[in-house]
């Protein structure tokens, strides 16, 4: 009994409601591309372009000065600067200043720490036994030539040997010097009797000059 439309709402009611898995706008929103964003409608607030920093310069930082004996890393960082070698090559070598200190001082002649060579042991030895090689071996030349009188200054060790003999005979400087064609005054630079002598080993019938 009852009336049509409580049965229809009862029979609605035990029935299984069944929903849709996804709203059609949704999916229609989805697939559809996004509208590129209004300028005129947006909320954000406007961006102002920041202020350039080069125009105005900031402070100069300038590191302290310090002075260091040994190699750091800063020196090699400096040593490795293009630019900073540029400038160094720039300025150039570095004059010192003028001072009265005479060990200080800079001296741009070298030649003046150099010996006088008319001073100097070493060279005037050189010189000396050059002179007199030239004066033995000119002496040399002369001996036989005809017309002149061949009067020897330098010695050897065979005429050494005959003047100590003629000396050991009991003769006379003046009469060794003309035995002997030798310029006068050669036998007394020997020295005088004494200072050398002619020694003889056992078993050898020649005589040695030995200085005394």
């Amino acid at each position: 009994m009852g009336s049509a439309s409580s049965k229809a709402a009862k029979a609605a009611g035990s029935a299984a409601r069944k929903y849709p898995a996804r709203s059609p706008l949704a999916s229609a929103a989805t697939n559809s591309p996004a509208p590129p964003p209004n300028a005129t409608t947006t909320n954000a607030a406007p961006q102002h372009p920041l202020p350039s920093t080069a125009k105005t310069p900031g402070p100069t930082v300038r590191p302290t000065p310090s002075a260091s004996g040994s190699r750091s890393e800063a020196i090699n960082l400096d040593a490795s600067d293009p630019d900073f070698a540029q400038s160094l090559r720039n300025i150039g070598p570095v004059q010192p200043n003028p001072t009265l200190s005479p060990t200080s001082a800079f001296n741009q002649n070298p030649a003046a720490y150099q010996p006088d060579p008319r001073t100097n042991p070493a060279v005037l030895v050189l010189s000396a036994r050059s002179e007199l090689a030239n004066r033995a071996d000119a002496e040399i030349a002369e001996t036989g030539i005809r017309g002149r009188e061949n009067k020897r200054e330098f010695l050897d060790v065979y005429t050494i040997r005959q003047i100590l003999t003629f000396r050991e005979q009991g003769r006379s400087n003046d009469a060794i010097e003309k035995h002997l064609s030798l310029k006068k005054g050669v036998v007394e630079r020997l020295g005088p009797e004494g200072v050398f002598s002619l020694i003889q080993e056992s078993g050898r019938a020649e005589k040695g000059v030995q200085m005394v």
